[in-house]
């Protein structure tokens, strides 16, 4: 068992995947506007139809 070891993974693993965060940030932030978008026309929709129902 070696925790140094497992130690040094886990912060490669950190820096490559917020290298990666901030290469894809532009993708990402797009799709969360998108799910944010849709989430509020679904709601805005289901008020509409409870309205006038």
């Amino acid at each position: 068992m070696s925790d140094s070891g497992e130690g040094t993974t886990f912060m490669q693993w950190r820096e490559r995947a917020q290298s990666e965060v901030q290469e894809e940030r532009p993708q990402l932030r797009a799709v969360l506007i998108t799910a944010a978008v849709v989430v509020l026309v679904g709601i805005i929709v289901g008020v509409v139809v409870l309205l006038l129902s």
